[in-house]
């Protein structure tokens, strides 16, 4: 369970680094924010993985 908690809290850090990089920052750091948001992106593969080899093996 702690894998998909960990999955939704990326999902939604991406969602907020998005916002954040437009409206508060006009897009001005738009390829900090992109470089961030893919890192997270596989910060959040290495939790879906973990989640489905944990789940599978129950």
């Amino acid at each position: 369970m702690k894998h998909l908690i960990g999955l939704y809290v990326v999902m939604a850090t991406m969602v907020f680094v998005t916002l954040t990089s437009e409206y508060i920052f006009k897009g001005d750091f738009s390829a900090i924010a992109s470089w961030f948001i893919t890192m997270l992106f596989l910060l959040g593969t290495i939790f879906f993985v973990n989640a489905r080899y944990f789940l599978s093996e129950k």
